[in-house]
């Protein structure tokens, strides 16, 4: 159940989607999200398209196992990782034969054509097929699951692929209108377009770090992101933020102890390291102001502030912070300009640091 002064669980979408650069965070933040959903009592699904699955080492299980059997014949099932919370990686392979198999009994037509050399590797290369099959499984998991597979969700959040390939996930209306679809694939596509048209079932969140690279990414991404969903970005993640750890116009960390000139030099390169750290992370919270429905948040670096930083342990944290900025995003006023957040309240800002 949501807590008293939490942001409403009607307020955010059905599938939530984290995008974002390479190694910026989209994983932990999903697994942030997605245990702040189970936190409210409810049912949660991480879907998440990658080679090397992150989670299940995350929370101290082995790799997972393909579970089939059943009706479901094909698919491996979604793990349970922590109460209320699965993952389930996506394989456009097994998307496939769950689709052709599975939902359409079309197991000789699957064997003989679709599985073929041939046509495998066209469906691999083919721009929009991979795409398509997975926010297909997207709209399977909250219509059909339920009856085909007993699965039910209440929430599932999307650990998208890196910035280019997790972006086309969101163009994939516009990439679909293209292909003159007739007969069950233009039901199909139908289907698929008024889902992610509708900001009830789906939104997106962005998640990036105060490195210039990222930055850059990030500002080309959010615009992007609000063309082809045809609205904002939900929010930004500004992940391992260190603003609390140098105040403005700070000196030196330690400044005045008598300190050996190595550790000096030493402490005046980190002190500078995080003083560009914190200009770039200012530069992005500048030219996203306005451009995302509830705001931009800072993440502070967890290895800053824990002793233990067992990354089940730090999503937990994350989480508890994703869901103190979106309890501040509800409470503001209505009409209200989305506003820039920043560690006001957090951890990182009460421990003390310099």
């Amino acid at each position: 159940m949501a807590t008293e002064g939490d942001i409403a669980p009607a307020a955010l979408p059905q599938i939530l989607f984290v995008m974002g650069k390479g190694g910026v965070g989209r994983s932990s933040l999903a697994g942030a999200l997605a245990m702040m959903f189970a936190g409210r009592g409810e049912r949660v699904l991480i879907m998440e398209w990658t080679v090397a699955e992150a989670f299940a080492a995350w929370f101290g299980l082995p790799p997972m196992e393909e579970e089939r059997g059943g009706d479901w014949k094909w698919m491996p099932r979604p793990r349970e990782i922590a109460p209320r919370v699965s993952v389930f990686n996506y394989r456009l392979q097994e998307a496939l034969r769950g689709y052709f198999v599975d939902h359409l009994g079309l197991d000789f037509f699957y064997s003989r054509v679709v599985d073929g050399p041939h046509l495998r590797r066209l469906v691999e290369a083919a721009p929009g097929i991979a795409e398509m099959m997975f926010v297909g499984q997207l709209w399977w998991m909250v219509e059909l699951a339920s009856n085909e597979a007993g699965l039910s969700f209440d929430r599932i959040v999307v650990d998208a692929p890196a910035t280019g390939h997790g972006a086309s996930l969101l163009d994939l209306p516009s990439t679909l209108s293209t292909i003159g679809a007739t007969g069950l694939l233009a039901l199909e596509v139908k289907r698929l377009v008024k889902m992610m048209a509708d900001p009830a079932r789906v939104g997106a969140v962005v998640v990036s770090l105060a490195e210039e690279l990222s930055l850059e990414e990030t500002l080309e991404l959010v615009p992007r992101m609000t063309r082809d969903l045809g609205r904002p970005p939900l929010a930004a993640f500004v992940n391992r933020s260190v603003a609390g750890l140098v105040r403005p116009g700070g000196g030196p960390v330690l400044a005045g102890r008598a300190l050996s000139p190595a550790t000096r030099a030493g402490l005046d390169t980190v002190h500078a390291e995080l003083q560009a750290r914190v200009r770039l992370e200012a530069e992005l919270r500048r030219q996203l102001a306005g451009l995302t429905s509830l705001g931009v948040f800072s993440l502070p670096e967890q290895l800053a502030v824990r002793g233990d930083t067992r990354p089940r342990d730090v999503i937990q944290a994350l989480a508890g912070e994703v869901a103190v900025h979106l309890r501040a995003s509800a409470a503001r006023p209505a009409g209200e300009t989305a506003a820039v957040r920043g560690l006001a309240g957090s951890p990182l800002a009460e421990s003390g640091l310099p």
